[in-house]
């Protein structure tokens, strides 16, 4: 049974998303000089659907590689001097990722999902990212930098392809046009803004060595040595998002604005059958909450989550994840509500609720 809040959520949210007439100029000039200290991006008014819809169609004027990172990405100029990240398909949808939780390429459809999740879940400081399908003969060769043609080559079947510059790029390792002539990717739009960036404190080693979060039960004493409690709120909010989708791999974080920012998503998505709580571990380990984000997690109870992001995407007529992944989605959502009622009752709800100032 879904309550009226929920209702009262979904509808607002489809106002927000559901408007695909868009005046290219007008959503970069609003997105340009966007101001506001409740969200990284426009989003009132239809903004939200407006950017995904630019995202999609704009022109491109120029593709570059984009050689910060680990992962295969270009850095794409539009009409109208707007620039996004696009993050190439590497798997199929029911591929599963099988290994540590950090396995694999990164997927594009997850850094879509978790962009329409952090929507959902009230988190609004996150890039807009939308799938889009590039034709690679008539919108990349054509503007491709010398940069690019340089990471370019030929695969046995003729077609030519891509390897890109990054830190795991390799020559015989490359993205290449489908059948269609088609790439498709993650649109992400581009971050034009100063931000500060730091370790997390619960970063994994990726090596047998264990980190302090994961050998000291009080660990979290030693975050609030260091971090004030709204830092330490908005990396739970995170941890709780990632979980959500099974992103191990957040170990660093950007700032901007006091807000912590989700970028760099694409690590989710990967095994549907694998809940690694060590994910929840800020949440657990200094169970606090904010009472915001839990008054949003109660609101999309019931099935209500993965259906509103199921009806979000369905109007750019995208699929995102199998249904495996949306219930596990759900199932993962009930371990955060016992890891919440966990913390309640061994400290008390006036000691895990929090407000952020």
């Amino acid at each position: 049974m879904k309550f009226e809040h929920q209702d009262s959520v979904q509808n607002n949210l489809i106002s927000l998303f559901n408007s695909s007439s868009t005046n290219i100029e007008s959503i970069w000039h609003t997105i340009e000089n966007w101001a506001d200290n409740e969200s990284l991006f426009p989003y009132k008014n239809g903004s939200s659907g407006q950017i995904l819809q630019a995202l999609r169609t704009a022109k491109i004027k120029l593709v570059d590689n984009a050689p910060k990172g680990t992962q295969l990405k270009l850095l794409i100029a539009l009409e109208g001097e707007q620039k996004l990240y696009f993050k190439p398909k590497r798997y199929n949808l029911t591929d599963m990722i099988k290994g540590n939780v950090y396995a694999g390429f990164d997927r594009h459809n997850s850094e879509v999902l978790t962009y329409y999740l952090a929507m959902v879940l009230n988190y609004k400081w996150i890039a807009p990212s939308v799938i889009r399908r590039i034709h690679f003969y008539k919108d990349i060769l054509p503007h491709a930098t010398a940069g690019l043609s340089q990471t370019m080559t030929k695969s046995e079947k003729g077609s030519t392809c891509i390897y890109g510059k990054c830190y795991y790029c390799k020559a015989n390792d490359t993205v290449c046009p489908n059948s269609k002539g088609e790439i498709e990717g993650a649109a992400i739009l581009y971050l034009d803004k100063r931000f500060q960036m730091h370790k997390s404190p619960w970063r994994r080693s990726y090596s047998k060595k264990k980190m302090g979060w994961e050998t000291d039960n009080d660990f979290c004493k030693k975050v609030t040595l260091t971090l004030n409690t709204k830092r330490i709120l908005n990396l739970i909010d995170i941890s709780i998002i990632d979980f959500l989708v099974q992103n191990g791999d957040r170990h660093r974080y950007e700032v901007y604005k006091g807000q912590v920012l989700l970028m760099d998503n694409g690590k989710g998505l990967g095994n549907p059958m694998a809940d690694e709580m060590d994910i929840l571990a800020p949440l657990y380990q200094c169970c606090i909450l904010s009472h915001s984000t839990w008054q949003t997690l109660e609101s999309v109870s019931g099935g209500s989550l993965t259906e509103t992001i199921k009806l979000l995407s369905s109007f750019h007529g995208e699929q995102l994840a199998t249904e495996d992944h949306y219930r596990a989605i759900e199932r993962r959502l009930l371990k955060v509500y016992a890891t919440v009622q966990y913390c309640i009752e061994k400290l008390g709800s006036a000691k895990v609720f929090k407000n952020k100032r």
